[in-house]
């Protein structure tokens, strides 16, 4: 016969199970939030990935754009965060130049993820990693972007990124051994405002782009080479005068990245710096043409 609860024992079974069912339906509400991009807004997250790069862009409707992949798959712990279950794809994976804390997490994420199209520069390696990229976009049947001059990539009819290096007639002269220079240099555009990814671009190619007189004013600016004492010259800094420059950055790396030299320049023109190695995560929402930051700690 089976045993028969008492009213006090049932009462308590059944706002137990209530309980429970709230604090699910909390913890459900608050991951809604915030993976999901609903300030109906362009979004920048600058992912805390070590000592390595990566970024993603959000945009208003939902389309999700990864630039670079950081030196490990700690990039597939941050899509899951910041991209919801229902929008689980890359519209857009931009890969700067295949050096590994770029390109690892690429791979990774192209283990995983469906993705619809790739841009890259016109640099080739013969290491295993890259034949193992090359082997995943052929296996997805994917036909890579390369940028070998400037051009423009529309993401909605007001955003678009628009790809100020490398140019194949300048580029050349930069030694193959070298993925830096060739790194890929753009914009990212939203009316006012302007976001710079400089990759791991050094200062011969800040010096072409200034000479050049490319248009690299942009209000944040993602440090070259993570602060290193190989970029972030003062002219170039001053060119773009950011309120903001963005260094992704490990803790305690053996670099002795950022340099001095780098947070020196953007001190003297006055750039706010925010790094990945203390701030963890930088979130940068762009709403109706203003900016707001927030940060993992």
């Amino acid at each position: 016969m089976p045993k028969k609860f008492s009213p006090k024992i049932l009462k308590i079974i059944i706002f137990s199970i209530a309980g429970l069912l709230l604090i699910n339906l909390v913890v459900l509400g608050y991951w809604l939030i915030l993976t999901q991009n609903n300030y109906n807004s362009l979004r920048v997250v600058f992912f805390d990935v070590g000592q390595g790069d990566s970024a993603l862009i959000q945009t208003p409707e939902g389309k999700n754009i990864l630039i670079d992949g950081g030196p490990d798959k700690n990039v597939i712990y941050k899509l899951d965060k910041y991209i919801p279950i229902t929008r689980r794809k890359i519209d857009l994976m931009i890969l700067t130049h295949p050096d590994p804390d770029h390109l690892i997490g690429l791979v990774e994420v192209l283990k995983r993820w469906p993705v619809d199209q790739i841009v890259t520069n016109n640099t080739e390696e013969t290491d295993s990693l890259y034949f193992e990229w090359k082997k995943l976009i052929q296996e997805k049947n994917i036909t890579p972007v390369v940028i070998s001059e400037q051009r423009k990539i529309w993401l909605n009819d007001q955003i678009y990124l628009d790809f100020l290096w490398p140019i194949q007639e300048l580029a050349g002269q930069f030694l193959k051994d070298d993925n830096n220079p060739n790194s890929l240099v753009f914009k990212l555009v939203d009316n006012k405002n302007k976001i710079l990814f400089t990759g791991d671009a050094t200062s011969e190619i800040e010096k072409i782009l200034l000479d050049n007189n490319y248009d690299l004013q942009s209000q944040i600016l993602k440090v070259g080479h993570h602060g290193s004492k190989y970029s972030s010259d003062a002219d170039f800094l001053e060119k773009i005068s950011p309120i903001y420059g963005i260094i992704s950055v490990g803790q305690n790396n053996k670099f002795g990245h950022p340099s001095l030299r780098a947070l020196t320049n953007l001190e003297k023109i006055n750039a706010g710096i925010l790094r990945t190695d203390q701030n963890g995560d930088i979130i940068l929402i762009d709403k109706g043409g203003k900016l707001f930051f927030k940060t993992e700690r």
